[in-house]
């Protein structure tokens, strides 16, 4: 009941809920198989609620049973899902080896399935980390194995955005937004919402702005109703970069929750994000001194996590401060 209620677009805490019951009585009972299963459904709930400390101690349990007992499917489907985790904290060491340990089980055994959505995950966590090419490398690698019309979908909304962050902007949006509409027609709505993110960012890469705050205010909305708290601080941090210009005072309401939401469930990257976008603001304001702190926060939370591309992007914000008065 947890797992399906999961993937039917029910709010976290009724999938939280079962998962807990079922781990509960299976534990009384000793039944040690049946609890690594409730509490690899767990994961995947507490993922979708942004419980993302609760997800790695319970995940990395069940990963830890199946492993021993050479259950592969079901210990690349934990891993899959702590990849998740990992992403969302900005761990991208951490999600890249939990991906190369459920390639290599996949290549093991020989799974078809096993072996697509490997390479695709471990794609998308280099695209995230700022590593493109490797990124699409790998979704091409996918891509060549036939994978099912489900699996093919997923490897080319991971290929959309790395295309849009390798510059190819126009076919990356193409696909993003193929990818997007596939989503909505099959009833998923959490994996939508993690996509039209992405989708929205394209559209305002390219200066289409109109469009990417509509998705954000959906999103937002919907992350809200569903409980997706860490996409609700994504969303909360984007629609706060497009609406800066024409309203500070409602862009720094939304970056100022975004980044406590952000900050509380631990995802330390896309935290990085909004103080970058409240340094923007800041300067704006024409407080250098402001801005400068923020930036210098942002620049210290990238390095420590090994982001690759925005790095670069807050030493030219700060060199250009540096023109500025302090004060």
């Amino acid at each position: 009941m947890g797992f399906l209620h999961s993937f039917t677009g029910s709010r976290p805490e009724v999938t939280i809920a079962y998962c807990r019951e079922a781990a509960a009585v299976a534990e009384a009972g000793g039944f040690d198989e049946l609890r690594a299963f409730a509490e690899c459904c767990l994961l995947g709930g507490y993922n979708v609620a942004g419980d993302l400390r609760e997800a790695l101690a319970v995940g990395e349990r069940a990963l830890t049973f199946f492993e021993e007992r050479g259950n592969i499917w079901w210990a690349c489907r934990t891993l899959w899902q702590l990849s998740t985790t990992a992403i969302s904290m900005g761990e991208w060491e951490r999600s890249l080896a939990y991906c190369r340990r459920a390639l290599e089980h996949g290549r093991v055994v020989d799974d078809l399935r096993l072996k697509v959505v490997g390479l695709w995950r471990t794609g998308s966590t280099h695209i995230l980390q700022g590593n493109p090419q490797t990124g699409l490398r790998l979704c091409e690698e996918a891509l060549a194995l036939s994978p099912t019309p489900y699996d093919a979908a997923m490897v080319k909304a991971v290929r959309g955005y790395g295309l849009v962050k390798a510059g190819e902007t126009e076919h990356g949006t193409a696909e993003l937004e193929e990818a997007v509409e596939w989503l909505e027609r099959s009833h998923l709505p959490y994996t939508r919402a993690v996509f039209a993110l992405r989708l929205g960012d394209a559209y305002l890469r390219q200066g289409e702005r109109v469009k990417a705050r509509a998705i954000f205010e959906e999103v937002l909305v919907t992350s809200r109703e569903g409980g997706y708290r860490y996409h609700e601080g994504r969303a909360g941090r984007l629609l706060g970069e497009v609406v800066a210009s024409e309203d500070p005072a409602a862009a720094a309401h939304l970056l100022e929750a975004a980044a406590r939401l952000l900050e509380k469930v631990g995802a330390r990257h896309e935290l990085a994000q909004a103080l970058v976008a409240q340094a923007n603001l800041r300067q704006a304001a024409g407080d250098a001194a402001g801005a400068r702190q923020l930036l210098e926060r942002a620049l210290a939370l990238f390095e420590a996590l090994g982001t690759l591309d925005e790095p670069s992007r807050v030493r030219a914000a700060l060199a250009a401060l540096e023109q500025c008065p302090a004060g």
